[in-house]
């Protein structure tokens, strides 16, 4: 009898090592699947300005929760009928910095708290090396602004300006979907936006 609890104890235990082995080489696993995110050829960066301009709709924008109902925030309800044309670099050794054509739509994003807005981006261009291979970070500098018209206390009208702005690295592309985050990995988005070809 005394036999039979001792077997019973050790198989228990070898079962329970065993399963802790297992989840923690799930764990290394889920670390192995993880796609760090990296820069892109010339030739990749074709898909995002089509080899001269390429026009994209705003998809999504990735906030954490606590700022998306902000009236200062940046959201997909309001950008989703704006067109933003990326180009292509203007320096042959994509070392620039290119304007985006910004056309917005009729939703407009800071309309609670302003009588106007305005949107400016920047496609800049980085070449760098990686393992041998040539290849440009890619990074999207976007600025919003909110548009007041007011009159102060002695009458005199005036315009208030609050403008706010966000720098983010091009992580994910294909031909219809592109994304810029801050994101070290793959799908890992805390902060961003993305872009859906139109």
């Amino acid at each position: 009898m005394k036999n039979y609890k001792i077997t019973k104890l050790f198989f228990t235990l070898c079962f329970l090592l065993a399963f802790a082995s297992c989840e923690s080489n799930d764990d290394l696993l889920e670390e192995t699947i993880k796609i760090k995110a990296t820069n892109f050829t010339k030739t990749q960066l074709i898909k995002l300005h089509g080899g001269s301009d390429k026009s994209w709709k705003l998809s999504e924008v990735i906030l954490p929760e606590r700022f998306i109902d902000l009236p200062s925030s940046l959201n997909k309800a309001c950008a989703v009928d704006d067109t933003y044309t990326f180009s292509i670099s203007t320096s042959a050794t994509y070392q620039s910095s290119e304007d985006i054509k910004i056309e917005l739509g009729d939703t407009r994003c800071f309309e609670t708290i302003s009588d106007a807005e305005h949107f400016e981006g920047k496609l800049v261009y980085a070449p760098d090396t990686l393992n041998g291979e040539d290849l440009i970070e890619t990074k999207l500098i976007l600025e919003y602004c909110s548009i007041e018209d007011r009159v102060d206390e002695n009458g005199k009208a005036g315009t208030t300006t609050r403008c706010s702005g966000d720098s983010f690295r091009l992580v994910e592309l294909t031909e219809d979907r592109m994304v810029f985050s801050n994101a070290t990995y793959i799908g890992e988005y805390t902060f961003g936006y993305v872009f859906e070809r139109i």
